[in-house]
């Protein structure tokens, strides 16, 4: 039986080819609230191949865990006397590493950004009309970020694939 098979890896690399397409969709497309929307895909792809990784994980280390988190794997390998190197590590980038920005670029799709300060405006009758604005989302990641953030996943949960042996 294939690895892929075994631990159900086929999920993990589902959603990082979902995040590839997301981006190449965000280049192709010239409006910009599509861009955004293929940008914002990629972000929620990729976030998602992190959590279907620790799925990977739970399998492999024969865990009880439906929900799967850092924590909670360390936990659960700590019971069992035992340390998971692959949530060590990716809990070091999820403090301070291309994980914590993909944390906080998928915080930032969940909710709407605080609003900006209004200065007051004079009374005129230029209050009457109500001005829409397309400000650029600073806090969603370009496609090069993405692609970087893609690249880095792949190549870590690829290397950590490759360490594992049968347990």
């Amino acid at each position: 039986m294939s690895r892929v098979a075994r631990y159900h890896a086929d999920r993990t690399n589902q959603k990082l080819y979902f995040a590839r397409l997301a981006c190449l969709q965000a280049e192709q497309i010239e409006h910009v609230q599509q861009a955004q929307a293929y940008r914002e895909a990629a972000v929620f792809h990729l976030h998602g191949a992190i959590l279907a990784f620790l799925q990977e994980l739970v399998r492999y280390y024969r865990l009880t865990d439906f929900q799967p988190t850092f924590k909670s794997i360390e936990e659960h390998m700590a019971n069992k006397g035992q340390v998971s190197p692959e949530v060590v590590v990716m809990q070091q980038l999820a403090k301070d590493g291309f994980i914590a920005e993909l944390k906080h670029a998928y915080r930032m799709c969940q909710y709407a950004p605080e609003p900006a300060a209004s200065t007051p405006e004079q009374e005129t009758s230029s209050n009457l009309i109500i001005k829409v604005t397309q400000g650029p989302q600073s806090w969603l990641p370009d496609v090069k970020i993405l692609r970087e953030w893609h690249r880095e996943l792949s190549q870590l949960i690829d290397g950590f694939r490759n360490e594992m042996v049968e347990f």
